[in-house]
């Protein structure tokens, strides 16, 4: 019997056939990681592109808002809460228009104290935070009972002292002794630094604010709220209740400082939210001034919009 034994030659095929089966193994390997990769890219790069229109679309439609407030044809709403939204069609994409007078909000630099305190209930010790920012805003470096001054600042480590100046934005209320992040998250909606009035108008302001009125009983905060709504619902200038009594804290607004908002929604999902805080002046070369222009997280869908 002759016996068989593989030449040199032969091996040599097989472990090029197992290199090749190797690199095969290899090729594919890379061409499903870069399909992969290609995909994730693709996907990013259409993120992006659907981030800047929603961007520029709400951004559009607070100019939209700005200009339908500034036609003398146009009806002038005396309750602007930002209950109501009105909704556009812009490409394709939802947008949806708020406006609520400032004159609703908690003024930092010009509100009366009592309307300060008021708005921080319950959310610590309110006297304190008060006091802390009156302190902040005055111009003197008087220390109230319970405020807070230069040697406090330096007491707790901070890195300056009180301004003893107005408020320039309301976000400057996170530099206050004693306010945290989180609690300035949950005034910020309440606060604002152009109504330049001492009292609020109850006709813009929110269910915090109006509780926030000293010696305001809670029934006839509700009364006047249901009333408020069923104006705006049916939109009726004649439903509109008179101002809930609440001495010199209450006042008239004249509707000429309001912050208006544009939530825009695309067929994608993505979802943008762009904030301008707008002055009417009533002057014919400049009818009116942004006082601020920024993003804002985009609030969650509701049913108020009324067309």
């Amino acid at each position: 019997m002759i016996k068989w034994t593989p030449s040199l030659k032969e091996d040599e095929r097989g472990s090029a056939l197992l290199i090749v089966l190797w690199l095969l193994v290899l090729v594919s390997a890379i061409a499903v990681s870069m399909s992969g990769s290609s995909r994730v890219e693709s996907r990013l790069a259409f993120n992006l592109v659907e981030e800047a229109r929603a961007r520029y679309l709400a951004q559009a439609g607070v100019n939209h808002a700005i200009l339908t407030l500034l036609d003398p044809q146009a009806p002038r709403r005396r309750v602007m809460d930002g209950s109501a939204a009105r909704l556009l069609d812009m490409f394709g994409a939802t947008v949806r228009l708020r406006v609520r007078d400032e004159c609703g909000k908690v003024d930092l630099n010009t509100a009366w104290g009592g309307l300060v305190e008021g708005l921080l209930k319950g959310q610590g010790d309110e006297q304190a935070l008060d006091q802390a920012i009156l302190d902040w805003r005055d111009p003197d470096k008087v220390r109230r009972p319970r405020g807070a001054e230069d040697k406090d600042y330096a007491k707790d480590g901070y890195p300056y002292g009180a301004r003893d100046s107005l408020f320039e934005t309301i976000e400057e209320l996170q530099q206050v002794r004693g306010i945290s992040e989180g609690l300035y998250q949950r005034l910020a909606p309440d606060i604002t630094v152009d109504c330049l009035a001492a009292g609020i108008d109850p006709l813009a302001a929110s269910p915090a604010v109006l509780a926030a009125i000293p010696g305001v009983d809670r029934g006839s905060m509700e009364a006047f709220l249901r009333a408020r709504q069923e104006a705006v619902i049916r939109d009726d200038e004649v439903a509109i209740p008179t101002l809930l009594r609440g001495g010199k804290y209450v006042e008239t607004s004249l509707g000429d400082v309001l912050s208006i908002e544009s939530t825009v929604e695309l067929p994608s999902g993505t979802r943008v939210a762009w904030q301008a805080v707008v002055w009417r002046t009533g002057e014919r070369e400049r009818s009116f001034v942004v006082r601020s222009w920024r993003r804002v997280s985009a609030p969650a869908p509701d049913g108020g919009e009324d067309g």
